[in-house]
C-alpha cells in the first residue's frame, strides 16, 4: 500500500495531494488530469498519474488519478483529498479504486444525478457545483475545461501555468478553439472560488 497523501511537513504543510477526475467516456477527464499535472510541474510540483478506463461498451467510463508532491513522488496514494466528478456514470468501476474518508472532498455537479451511496458512504465533504450549466455558458464550452478551472483555483494553481498547460495541449486545434478552452476554465475558477482552497503541496 503507498503512503498515505496526507503527508505533512514539519510545519504541518501538506507535502503531497491525491485528486481524481472521473466522468464518461468523452467527457474529456484523461485530458482534465494530464493539463492538470501539467500545469502542476510548472507551478513547482512533482507528480504522478494513472488512468483507468472501461469498455466501450459500458460507456468508456474514464478516471485521471494524480499524486501532485512537494518531493519526486512514484507511487499513488492509498486515498484521494479531492474527487471531481463530472457524472457518475458507471462509478462503481471505480470506486475500489479511488478510496476517500471524512478529510475527502466530492466536487460534484447536481445535474448530474444524485451522488452514489458507494461514494457517499466514505463520508468526505460534498459540494456541488453546475459544472455542465458552466460549460453552456461558454461559446462551445466543455464541462472538462470548466473543471480544470475549478481543481485549478481550489489547488491555487497561478493562472499562467493553466494557460501554458491548454496551449500546449489544444493550441494546434485552432486559436478559437484555444480561447473557448480558456474561457471555460476562467469560468471553473470562478466557480471555484467559493470552495475553501487546498494549495499544492510546498516544502
Amino acid at each position: 500500500m503507498a503512503n498515505s497523501n496526507t503527508d505533512r511537513n514539519t510545519s504541518g504543510v501538506a507535502t503531497s495531494l491525491s485528486v481524481v477526475v472521473i466522468g464518461s467516456g468523452g467527457a474529456g477527464s484523461i485530458t482534465t488530469g494530464n493539463l492538470l499535472l501539467e500545469a502542476s510541474a510548472r507551478a513547482g510540483c512533482y507528480g504522478i498519474m494513472t488512468r483507468s478506463v472501461g469498455p466501450q461498451i459500458r460507456g468508456g467510463e474514464a478516471a485521471a488519478m494524480l499524486r501532485l508532491c512537494a518531493d519526486p513522488v512514484t507511487c499513488i496514494s492509498d486515498r484521494y483529498d479531492i474527487l471531481l466528478a463530472m457524472d457518475w456514470n458507471n462509478v462503481d468501476r471505480f470506486a475500489a479504486e479511488m478510496p476517500l474518508d471524512e478529510d475527502s472532498l466530492i466536487i460534484a455537479d447536481p445535474g448530474a444525478g444524485a451522488i452514489p451511496a458507494i461514494i457517499t458512504d466514505s463520508g468526505a465533504q460534498v459540494r456541488e457545483l453546475p459544472i455542465a450549466a458552466l460549460a453552456k455558458q461558454v461559446d462551445k464550452g466543455r464541462p472538462n475545461m470548466v473543471s480544470l478551472g475549478v481543481l485549478a483555483q481550489l489547488l491555487d494553481l497561478p493562472p499562467e501555468t493553466v494557460t501554458v498547460a491548454v496551449n500546449k495541449q489544444l493550441g494546434e486545434k485552432g486559436e478559437q478553439v484555444l480561447l473557448n478552452s480558456l474561457a471555460a476554465v476562467a469560468a471553473g475558477r470562478e466557480a471555484g472560488s467559493a470552495l475553501e482552497q487546498r494549495p499544492l503541496p510546498r516544502r
